[in-house]
């Protein structure tokens, strides 16, 4: 449900990153090769898209992490 937003999102973040194929189990890591740039970028357009605001910034490390996250905060189950 979030994915295919999270993938547009990555996509403006790293243009590099090819979404097709991007799944909840996609490490951003390892399988996107995202840095702690793309990460800080990644997280200001997901609270932008989502109308929330991390917390803390909490260490992601699969597409489904980010997904998860956003359906807790999106839910009123923070």
């Amino acid at each position: 449900m979030y994915i295919e937003k999270l993938k547009a999102i990555l996509n403006e973040v790293n243009p590099a990153v090819v979404t097709e194929g991007i799944t909840s189990e996609s490490r951003l890591n390892e399988d996107l090769g995202l840095d702690s740039l793309n990460m800080m970028l990644l997280a200001v357009q997901v609270e932008d898209e989502f109308g929330f605001r991390f917390d803390d910034m909490p260490t992601f490390v699969t597409v489904g992490d980010i997904c998860d996250y956003i359906e807790k905060k999106t839910s009123g189950n923070n």
